[in-house]
């Protein structure tokens, strides 16, 4: 049937075709005075629209049904009350190795291209993978060795701040390793705050020289001081490409061999959990640390395409000590076609989701679900590794699908109810 012969008969709730995003949309709207009345009261009409689904394309094309709709969802006060009623952002992709390139975690029309961020003006210059630590909180933190100093970066903004090393870490050798992390400290309403450097942050510096010791040190933003130097004896150095992840109070690191070096930045103290005895993984990129259910730490040990977990519990003793779980995940069961060998090159502590690298490409597995994605194709092995950047982004007209506006693709408030009712 024609589309543009099906017009709404009689009164009451009627069925109308919308178009949305290029596809046809049936859709049953009453259009009776009780929807124009809500529709018509601004503070209902917020409670609704703070309700959209935090995506990047829901504020953009939401906004696109009138100039009052418009001023609505782009005041600052609206923005305060949506991040707070959604508190987590969603996953918005990863940054592969170095920023130089973005991977969309998310499909049209909320697929954000690789060129909406920038790299950091002060680090321009610096194009190492390992200078990248990753991202937490809305924010990245990357390491200039050469210079002695930190960058943190907002990669929605391009706004930075420079932190110079400790005054302890300035005779610490060049070719040291360094690792760092950072965090916001504000919970409230789950560390969002709209600019990320509205909020005082704190930063983690790791050292780890040739010896077998790790150093590091807590600088708080508030107050623009480094902390103390903690230091304790390691058996073997912190993984090149182990970045932070954050477990209650503490950030946890890998250390080769499948040992954690753990700091807790409330107790300042910093110690070392020994590998799991029934541990017989020995390639270093075959081991993950994971953020269990529960809030605890967890560790992922990938043996011949089959993914063991650890969890870290209490005995009896009030001692914590690695527990062997039962359930193990089986990727040769999983993955599209048989490969030989799989290893991690990136986690998400919010979503408890790796990173795998196969030679058939990039996939996401959620490991409590055992959900799995094909995100990057290709026919060949790839060691960079995925940090996932998670954040609210209302993107403009256009966004995931170029030449599109988005503007008058939902030009009446009917139109936006049927919207409403496929997104929420």
């Amino acid at each position: 049937m024609d589309s543009a012969g099906e017009t709404p008969q009689g009164q009451g709730a009627d069925t109308f075709p919308t178009r949305v995003d290029g596809g046809w949309l049936r859709c049953s709207v009453p259009l009776a005075d009780p929807v124009s009345e809500v529709l018509g009261d601004d503070n209902l009409l917020i409670e609704i629209l703070v309700r959209l689904p935090p995506k990047p394309s829901s504020l953009a094309r939401a906004s696109a049904v009138s100039k009052r709709w418009g001023s609505i969802l782009y005041d600052p006060q609206f923005r305060k009350s949506f991040l707070k009623h959604h508190r987590k952002p969603p996953l918005l992709g990863f940054f592969r190795g170095y920023a130089k390139s973005f991977i969309p975690a998310m499909d049209s029309p909320d697929h954000i291209p690789a060129t909406r961020f920038s790299l950091p003006k002060s680090t321009r210059t610096y194009h190492t993978d390992e200078a990248y630590m990753g991202c937490r909180h809305g924010l990245s933190v990357l390491i200039d060795r050469n210079k002695h100093e930190t960058v943190v970066w907002d990669p929605l903004t391009g706004k930075e701040h420079i932190v110079s090393f400790p005054p302890g870490f300035h005779s610490m050798r060049t070719n040291s390793a360094w690792h760092g992390a950072v965090l916001c400290v504000d919970a409230e309403d789950g560390h969002v705050h709209g600019d990320c450097f509205s909020s005082p942050f704190k930063l983690v510096l790791v050292c780890n020289g040739f010896s077998t010791q790790a150093s590091c040190s807590l600088y708080d933003s508030a107050s623009s001081v480094w902390g103390n130097i903690f230091s304790v004896t390691i058996a073997n150095r912190i993984s090149v490409t182990s970045r932070s992840i954050l477990v209650g109070n503490t950030l946890c690191w890998l250390i080769c061999g499948g040992e954690v070096l753990v700091f807790d930045f409330e107790m300042q103290s910093l110690v070392v959990i020994k590998t799991p005895v029934e541990n017989h993984v020995t390639n270093d990129r075959c081991f993950q640390l994971l953020r269990m259910a529960d809030g605890g730490l967890g560790l992922a040990g990938l043996l011949d395409l089959t993914i063991q977990l650890w969890d870290r519990k209490s005995n009896c003793d009030g001692i914590d000590e690695w527990v062997l779980l039962r359930k193990t995940i089986p990727l040769d069961e999983m993955l599209p076609r048989r490969i030989s060998y799989a290893f991690f090159v990136g986690y998400d502590e919010e979503s408890n989701l790796v990173v795998l690298s196969t030679m058939i490409g990039n996939f996401t597995l959620q490991v409590d679900s055992m959900q799995i994605k094909h995100i990057v194709k290709r026919n060949q092995i790839c060691h960079d590794t995925f940090h996932p950047y998670r954040n609210f982004y209302a993107a403009g007209s256009g966004v995931g699908r170029k030449g599109t506006d988005l503007a008058g693709t939902l030009n009446t408030p009917d139109m936006l109810t049927c919207y409403l009712c496929q997104t929420t």
